[in-house]
């Protein structure tokens, strides 16, 4: 048996449409990625925060080349952005 407060937030998100649940959840991410942002604090910015960004986030989810290559698309991506 599921204790009581447990259940008592599965009610209460089961009752939200699925477009609040998913406005929700791109709230907690949002959260979340402006936390981790002030955690590098002023030491990075532009490409090099959406490459910190990515490897705290997802860094352990791939592989070493996976990784790299991924690293890669961000940086040439952050280089044929429009100034």
């Amino acid at each position: 048996m599921m204790p009581a407060p447990e259940q008592r937030i599965r009610d209460l998100m089961a009752r939200r449409t699925p477009l609040e649940r998913l406005q929700m959840a791109s709230r907690m991410f949002s959260t979340a990625r402006t936390l981790a942002a002030a955690g590098l604090g002023q030491r990075v910015s532009g490409s090099a925060l959406r490459e910190a960004l990515f490897l705290r986030f997802y860094g352990a989810d791939f592989d070493p080349a996976q990784r790299e290559a991924i690293l890669a698309r961000i940086a040439s991506a952050a280089s044929t952005r429009p100034r």
